[in-house]
């Protein structure tokens, strides 16, 4: 008899180890799912969209001028296009024309290039989130860059396309103040 309950009751054991053992299983399942799920959203907006700035417009109070058009719109981050600031550059009392002007072998220009880029960069990034899905609309917090903001969000596809590319992905960007095109950049 106290064979058959010794037994019984390492069954009984071993069964709450193997039930423990899978629910920490499962648990952990779901945490992973739920930390990489991405919404429908996020999936389509991931990657590089070109603006289109013929089909789009941009109103502020002041002109703002773009060194380039694309979005990237990573997981958590965003990097809006630069907008166009010039570089001051110390010619020490030269010109390009004098045989000895190497703009780069000057530590001071060398020093005020790497800041002036790592301010640029600061301007153009940013993180950016899906604040409604019905209507879709999402938010880019880029707080330096005149796209900073809140965005009604409408994905299409373009059939008629341009120069022989038919069926482009696009998408619409619209606000009160800012109405962009974008295509998908490959």
């Amino acid at each position: 008899m106290m064979k058959i309950q010794n037994k019984s009751s390492r069954l009984l054991k071993n069964k709450i180890i193997i039930a423990i053992v899978l629910l920490i299983l499962i648990g952990l399942l779901i945490f992973v799912g739920v930390k990489t799920y991405k919404s429908p959203i996020q999936r389509k907006l991931i990657g590089d969209w070109n603006i289109e700035f013929e089909n789009s417009y941009i109103e502020r109070d002041s002109v703002c001028k773009f060194t380039g058009m694309i979005i990237n719109i990573g997981k958590d981050s965003i990097f809006l296009p630069q907008i166009y600031e010039p570089f001051e550059v110390d010619f020490q009392g030269k010109t390009f024309l004098d045989e000895d002007f190497v703009f780069f072998d000057n530590k001071v220009n060398v020093e005020k290039y790497k800041k002036y880029s790592d301010r640029m960069l600061q301007k153009r990034k940013g993180t950016w989130e899906v604040i409604s899905t019905n209507p879709d609309s999402v938010f880019f917090n880029v707080p330096n860059n005149p796209l900073h903001g809140k965005y009604a969000i409408r994905f299409f596809i373009d059939e008629n396309g341009y120069d022989g590319m038919n069926n482009i992905y696009k998408i619409e960007l619209k606000n009160d103040s800012t109405y962009l095109i974008c295509n998908k950049g490959g």
